[in-house]
């Protein structure tokens, strides 16, 4: 077998199970969302893990951020993603919920650092921009959580879907 014709193989493969991946989330939607509950939990939890190892990082010196303001984020994250993990029935009916908590933390985080950057840097105001748009979205999230996570089962199909019919896209490209 030629390289080309094995790279053609794997895209075909690779865009087929997106697609079949993408119409089972539409068509077990609880499903999705309980696998989405475990897989975000256990991100939520890498994250803090990520954020308390950086409080001892000793070339890490940033006045914008202090180690605290890490340390608390962290324990946060870990706190969520311990909650999203054990609780994955209660997590899946919930993640617009959790979803809308997480991203007001972050964007609170990001209106406060985008303050703190003010003398740092000539864009922070980029920074505060993006923690209010992220404040924004967790208030929409927090008024309609059960539309919210039928939103985000179909958006995560749609992606699959069409992330597979473009890999198919690709594959038919190189017989060319």
């Amino acid at each position: 077998m030629n390289l080309k014709f094995n790279l053609k193989l794997r895209l075909y493969l690779s865009g087929f199970i997106r697609i079949v991946l993408g119409l089972l989330a539409l068509a077990y939607p609880v499903e999705a969302l309980m696998d989405l509950a475990l897989i975000w939990g256990l991100a939520v939890c890498v994250s803090g893990v990520n954020y308390i190892l950086a409080c001892f990082n000793k070339n890490l010196s940033c006045e914008a951020c202090p180690k605290f303001f890490l340390f608390i984020s962290g324990l946060i994250d870990l706190f969520l993603g311990g909650v999203m993990i054990s609780r994955l029935g209660l997590t899946a009916f919930m993640i617009p919920v959790f979803a809308a908590a997480w991203l007001g933390l972050e964007g609170l985080f990001r209106v406060v650092l985008a303050f703190r950057l003010i003398k740092i840097i000539n864009k922070w105001w980029l920074v505060l921009l993006s923690g209010i748009a992220l404040i924004l979205l967790a208030a929409l999230m927090f008024a309609s959580p059960i539309v919210g996570g039928v939103y985000i089962v179909t958006i995560i199909a749609g992606v699959l879907i069409a992330s597979g019919i473009f890999l198919i896209g690709e594959g038919r490209l190189l017989a060319a």
